[in-house]
């Protein structure tokens, strides 16, 4: 079958993170905890090599070397260049336009800077502020909630500004995506056992009515904005409850009248929740569908499965391209190459259905790449 080809379209990575500057690594094993959201040990020693999209990384790697198609032979090769050297190397030639990058981790003090990233990568490069990072540092400067509330409101009163294209949420790992509206009293009691759990030295954000009302203090402030809120939902680290992770529990927020302003990007494909999130994209009009290249690390019929229900429910205008790489250049890098391949087959798949020409089909590519987030995020 024909496919759309999309190989010189410069990609906007609508949602990523920032690369280690320290790039060695003593083994195998510690370079496979790279590409797996497990914290198990066992997993990378044992299992992560077995999975088809560590297995095709290899093989893309080993192209890129000009080595054996063998994890030893690529691991070789890459250990024998410079860290940032070889970072620059991968993410020029993955013709990237511009790179979101989520500041909230790894933390700054592990990472290159967003201006190294684009340095490196030879692209512009946009900061996105991750609210729970700044709750958490509020928190422990104010002594009340309502202090609390007014400071967060501050803090986000000109997120353009302060240099943010986008506000970042983790609430999908701490509490659910069913962010509701909580009485007074019961957020009052959540502040205040926060503040004992943070005086035993756990500072994490895990507190549903605290965090649910500070939501809303940020929603309020991007609604005024028109400022995109990207929502981590669906698959992620082992700690992260993926029923919670439903988009469909974001209804309540999308409902809400007084968030109507507020554009809306739910992050990774929604996966395994796919359609649900292409079904709100239909149905909302402030709704974004994020489609991940990189992580989930899923094999090639994997990505083009959910390409092809994003394309099916979604309108293509509401779709956006990203990796969220993180941490290795390697994502960053082989999710342009994918998301430009499986893209192009997906929509080489509807012209041959009819549902598309050829030249719409060309256009809805260029659009989920890169003219969508342009618009959205007013690059």
């Amino acid at each position: 079958m024909e496919t759309v080809d999309l190989t010189r379209i410069p990609v906007v990575d609508n949602h990523c993170h920032a690369i280690k500057p320290d790039q060695t690594f003593e083994d195998l094993a510690s370079w496979r905890r790279a590409f797996t959201e497990s914290a198990d040990p066992g997993m990378p020693r044992d299992h992560v090599a077995t999975t088809t999209f560590y297995r095709r990384l290899i093989r893309a790697l080993a192209s890129f070397f000009d080595c054996e198609p063998e994890e030893e032979a690529v691991f070789s090769a890459r250990a024998a260049k410079d860290g940032r050297m070889l970072a620059s190397a991968l993410l020029h030639d993955a013709n990237i336009d511009t790179l979101l990058l989520d500041t909230g981790f790894p933390p700054p003090e592990e990472a290159l800077t967003v201006p190294e990233m684009g340095d490196i990568g030879g692209c512009r490069a946009e900061p996105m502020l991750r609210l729970e990072v700044l709750m958490e540092s509020l928190l422990s400067e104010h002594g009340s909630l309502a202090e609390t509330e007014a400071a967060l409101s501050d803090a986000l009163e000109d997120v353009r500004g302060q240099g943010y294209v986008a506000l970042k949420s983790i609430v999908a790992y701490r509490t659910g995506l069913d962010v509701r509206q909580w009485p007074r009293e019961e957020a009052e009691e959540s502040f205040r056992e926060y503040r004992k759990d943070a005086g035993a030295g756990s500072l994490r954000l895990a507190h549903k009515p605290l965090l649910d009302n500070l939501l809303r203090v940020a929603f309020a402030q991007a609604s005024r904005q028109e400022v995109p809120v990207q929502f981590h939902v669906g698959y992620g680290d082992a700690d992260t409850d993926l029923l919670l992770g439903n988009p469909l529990y974001l209804r309540a927020v999308l409902q809400h009248p007084d968030y109507r302003g507020m554009p809306v990007v739910l992050l990774h494909e929604c996966y395994p929740y796919t359609r649900q999130g292409g079904y709100l994209a239909a149905v909302y009009e402030n709704v974004y569908l994020d489609l991940s290249y990189g992580i989930p690390f899923l094999g090639y019929g994997e990505m083009l499965s959910f390409t092809r229900a994003a394309l099916g429910v979604a309108p293509t205008s509401k779709l956006m391209y990203s990796s969220d790489g993180i941490g290795v250049p390697e994502l960053h890098w082989m999710a342009a190459a994918d998301g430009r391949r499986v893209l192009g087959e997906a929509l080489g798949e509807l012209v041959a259905s009819g549902e598309l020409g050829s030249a719409e089909a060309e256009a809805a590519g260029k659009s989920v790449l890169r003219d969508n987030a342009r618009r959205l995020y007013r690059l």
